[in-house]
């Protein structure tokens, strides 16, 4: 069950009566908040019942191909680019140390 003053997880056993405010977790939910809630409860209170398996499982793009389809829409609008040019262009600064 969540605690309705902090927001933190709390685990109790299901009765009747308290069956409806349980709180059923969903490994596709789009925030990672219930995930990291219940990576929470691993303490010495709910060690008996500490929550294993699969927390969060989302879909999203991987950083490599993220920056893959970056450079190439980069390269598609101003082109290639010519390292030569951009080491012994006019376009340098001094490092005073």
């Amino acid at each position: 069950m969540r605690n309705a003053v902090t927001g933190d997880l709390e685990v109790v056993d299901v009765t009747p009566a308290n069956e409806g405010e349980v709180l059923v977790h969903d490994v596709r939910a789009t925030t990672p908040t219930t995930a990291f809630a219940l990576s929470r409860l691993a303490d010495p209170d709910t060690l008996h019942r500490t929550p294993v398996g699969v927390f969060r499982s989302v879909e999203r793009p991987v950083y490599d191909t993220l920056m893959a389809e970056q450079l190439d829409a980069a390269v598609e609008r101003q082109g290639k680019g010519d390292l030569a040019q951009l080491l012994t262009g006019n376009d340098t600064w001094t490092v005073v140390g």
